[in-house]
């Protein structure tokens, strides 16, 4: 049986549905001027990770302004800003409600140094430079070398010669116990890597490829090396036992001594 349009019932269903709306109505809207108050105001930054930038740098950087509602910055920008700075690895933004941002900065680390137009750059295990300096100081990073013109290098730019990121390959497997060893890697190419230990002793090294195991056979060459040689390379870049060239000098006095080389 069809009810009558202006039956009660029809009538009463027809106030629910407009108290409901308007209930609706008036909580989207409520919610909406809560959330645009000042209840959520920016009144602190908090800045973790970074151990040689300040926050006040990385605050001016970021370029929020105090009492900024938190729903209305946009973290991913945030995030991006700080990522210009060539110290900062990596960055991360967010909100901790009711008015405070969380910044988490992962700095870059310096692994190497390259001589360029008279002065020193610092770069990290990535190829980024991060700094240039005039002197190196108290630096004791291994020096970087052979790997032709730079160009226009500055802070935050990546080299990208492969003799570069071949040597950076190597730094990353060399043990920490070792690497102050490690005075410099000439690289021209990534196929023909020469290191220079401690003692100015030139290795021939190769590539990039199995570097413990050529490490391993560069420690067994120096341990057995006879106290008063003068060593004019090592070669390690092959499998095999290492082979040790000495200078002339050493040659002629190990020869009078009736030792074989």
């Amino acid at each position: 049986m069809a009810v009558p349009a202006h039956s009660p019932r029809v009538y009463r269903r027809r106030r629910q549905r407009v108290r409901r709306a308007l209930f609706f109505f008036l909580l989207v809207t409520a919610l909406f001027y809560f959330i645009h108050s000042g209840f959520f105001s920016l009144e602190k930054i908090v800045i973790t990770g970074n151990e040689h930038i300040a926050a006040s740098e990385l605050e001016t950087l970021m370029g929020v302004t105090m009492g900024t509602n938190l729903w209305q910055i946009d973290t991913g920008t945030l995030a991006r800003r700080l990522a210009t700075n060539p110290l900062v690895a990596s960055a991360h933004v967010s909100r901790r409600w009711p008015h405070t941002l969380l910044v988490r900065i992962q700095e870059r680390v310096p692994v190497a140094l390259l001589v360029d137009q008279g002065s020193f750059l610092l770069v990290d295990a990535t190829g980024v430079v991060m700094e240039r300096v005039q002197q190196i100081g108290s630096l004791n990073l291994p020096l970087i070398s052979g790997i032709g013109q730079l160009g226009k290098v500055g802070p935050g730019s990546r080299i990208e010669d492969q003799g570069l990121q071949a040597a950076l390959a190597v730094l990353q497997q060399v043990p920490p116990t070792t690497l102050n060893q490690l005075q410099e890697i000439i690289a021209p190419s990534p196929v023909n890597l020469q290191l220079i230990w401690a003692g100015q002793i030139r290795v021939k090294f190769g590539d990039s490829r199995d570097v413990p195991a050529k490490l391993e056979r560069l420690q067994e060459a120096l341990q057995g090396l006879p106290g008063d040689s003068v060593v004019e390379y090592i070669d390690v870049s092959f499998a095999g036992p290492p082979v040790i060239k000495f200078t002339q000098s050493t040659s002629q006095a190990q020869a009078g001594k009736g030792v074989k080389r």
